[in-house]
């Protein structure tokens, strides 16, 4: 059996995704010689919320209606097993399996950035974003003053989009390098009546 090992990198990968956040929030702030500061991540199946300040740390979970990344999260677990399957088989079959996985792995870095988009449409998914909130968007950053308190904000898609869009991408290329016949059979060995 020839494994076609390209696909079997984009599933990985496409597995390694899902453990790192997708979208990133930064939102630091000074006021009366006090910094604070809020990071919230967005993975395809949960939202957190660290902040920092001079007191000390906490974490918690972040108030987000999630549909998006419970999608994404099928469809870049589907791409990643129907890259390792499509990887095994040899022949059209697997080749179409290794295509299918990069559109599955498309489509979930489609969903899950018009997701977010249309959260921060509603609202900030933590409580006194401030006036940054208006300006924030899939990739975004500035700083403003609002009552005496200077706020500074960032926010991108991060690490596990990027993944998912690798994953895809080499499925794609997986797809091309697929074998699409098994290999030729060995010569058989000269039998002593044909000499």
């Amino acid at each position: 059996m020839k494994l076609n090992y390209i696909g079997i990198v984009a599933a990985i990968i496409a597995f390694i995704s899902l453990a790192l956040p997708w979208w990133t929030m930064t939102v630091s702030a000074e006021a009366m010689g006090t910094e604070i500061g809020t990071d919230v991540s967005v993975y395809p199946y949960k939202a957190t919320a660290h902040a920092r300040e001079d007191a000390g740390t906490w974490n918690e979970p972040v108030n987000m209606d999630l549909w998006f990344g419970w999608v994404a999260l099928v469809l870049i677990g589907e791409a990643g097993i129907a890259g390792i399957v499509g990887s095994v088989i040899v022949g059209k079959i697997g080749k179409i399996i290794l295509i299918v996985a990069g559109i599955l792995a498309l489509l979930s870095i489609i969903i899950f950035p018009a997701g977010i988009q249309s959260n921060l449409s509603v609202g900030p998914p933590v409580p006194d974003a401030g006036a940054f909130w208006k300006e924030l968007g899939l990739f975004s950053s500035g700083s403003l003053t609002e009552m005496g308190i200077s706020w500074d904000y960032s926010s991108y898609l991060s690490f596990g989009f990027w993944l998912a869009l690798a994953a895809a991408i080499i499925a794609f290329i997986s797809s091309l390098k697929h074998p699409v016949a098994p290999p030729p059979a060995p010569p058989a060995p000269p039998t002593p009546e044909s000499t």
